[in-house]
């Protein structure tokens, strides 16, 4: 019997072209860190292998490097992310003034 050889994984998925098509077409609001922490809001409106160009409504449109992007989400995100957060901590305060158990 021969044996098969298993064929290696692709190298590229195209999953990073989808995503950028996806949020171009729906005109998505995005927020970009950047590698210093500075966040940039704002719409994709182009994107090449080495770079994004993103449209801004109350400031000049960038063309923004992806190796200085850390990582990027949809700005409604950010509103679910912040509601969350206070959730979690009105949540830890209410029980940290109840007493685990009582004499």
């Amino acid at each position: 019997m021969q044996m098969r050889k298993r064929q290696p994984p692709p190298t590229e998925t195209h999953a990073e072209i989808y995503y950028y098509k996806k949020q171009i077409d729906a005109h998505t609001p995005m927020v970009l860190v950047l590698q210093d922490g500075e966040e940039i809001e704002g719409t994709i409106e182009w994107y090449d292998r080495g770079a994004l160009k993103i449209n801004r409504r109350s400031a000049p449109n960038l063309l923004v490097l992806k190796r200085n992007i850390k990582y990027m989400f949809k700005a409604e995100e950010r509103l679910g992310k912040t509601e969350g957060e206070a959730r979690s901590e009105r949540h830890e305060s209410d029980e940290a003034s109840v007493p685990a158990f009582e004499n």
